[in-house]
């Protein structure tokens, strides 16, 4: 004989319990990263600039030099990042950004990484560095000979797999590089349009993801770009040239130039200064292009320490006698 508890759940409380349970679901799987950035933004201030970065997966050698990386430096880059509490967003983040709607803390970074057939040993090896570090990329892919039939690199669909290893990790977002990696500036808008549509189509059906923003072959910018607002698309990055100096070389929020997104170098090996800007460490371009180092960064952390203080010793409700 089973035995039955007579004890029954009221209205208020399996609403209550079912709440509770919403909530934690919530909190497992949507609120961390939604609390962290709002702590950032308590501790840092909100971003009014952002710097974005260029790499080539973790292992390149460009420009006799003053473009390069190793997974060595790689690794040092993304663990300073994590030691200094920067935030690096993802696609929909930097979208929400570039239209106002979202805020993001001053100790914020975009890291992109132009992507294709060549990739999917960087990509792969870049996973567990940006778990460990909590960081996040956006892969911009060239989507042209990523298949069997158009490279020997990627039989058995070895490339889009390992571009579905990276998805399924949850450090990557991705975006287009193009099908045909050409100077777009030189396409008609018909020419430049359908080329981005079917690297775009090529992204979702193997990714399942939709991409929304592009980086443009050679930097180069074409004059019709403001027409891929039509087709789901919402910026795009080039290089430094479309700016008036290289300070100026952030994105802003709600920023009235989208389609021409300047990017930046990382510091590079050996020397650990970038390239572009030339010279600059890490912590100098932090400094250059954020609101996140200095005076008004040590402003933030100041209150956001008292606050924490008041929240560890509250003052008593009665006075003790």
């Amino acid at each position: 004989m089973s035995i039955q508890s007579d004890k029954k759940i009221n209205r208020r409380d399996f609403f209550k319990i079912t709440g509770l349970g919403l909530a934690s679901l919530a909190i497992g799987k949507q609120l961390p990263r939604e609390v962290e950035r709002e702590r950032l933004i308590q501790k840092y201030g909100v971003a009014t600039r952002i710097p974005a970065f260029e790499f080539h997966g973790d292992n390149y050698y460009f420009y006799g030099g003053a473009y390069c990386m190793n997974p060595n430096t790689f690794k040092s880059l993304m663990t300073w990042f994590k030691d200094n509490e920067v935030w690096s967003a993802t696609s929909e983040e930097v979208v929400a950004f570039l239209q106002g709607s979202l805020e993001l803390p001053s100790r914020s970074v975009i890291l992109t990484t132009d992507s294709g057939n060549t990739s999917k040993t960087s990509l792969v090896r870049m996973i567990p560095v940006l778990q460990e570090t909590g960081m996040h990329f956006i892969s911009m892919i060239w989507t042209r000979f990523m298949l069997a039939s158009e490279s020997s690199v990627c039989l058995d669909d070895a490339c889009w797999d390992a571009f579905r290893e990276a998805k399924d990790s949850g450090v990557y977002s991705f975006g287009s590089h193009t099908e045909s990696h050409s100077d777009f500036a030189l396409f008609t808008q018909d020419e430049g349009v359908s080329d981005l549509l079917q690297s775009k189509q090529e992204i979702e059906d193997n990714l399942g993801v939709s991409p929304q923003l592009i980086s443009w072959p050679f930097e180069s910018v074409p004059t019709w770009a403001h027409v891929l607002s039509d087709y789901g698309f919402y910026g795009a990055f080039a290089g430094v040239n479309h700016r008036p100096t290289i300070k100026d070389c952030a994105v802003l929020p709600a920023d009235s130039s989208p389609w021409d997104l300047p990017r930046i170098f990382p510091p590079n090996i050996g020397t650990l200064t970038s390239g572009r800007p030339d010279g600059k460490t890490i912590l100098e371009i932090m400094e250059m292009y954020t609101d996140g180092f200095g005076t008004q960064s040590k402003a933030f952390q100041t209150l956001y320490e008292y606050k924490n203080q008041r929240r560890k010793y509250p003052r008593p409700l009665f006075t003790p006698k």
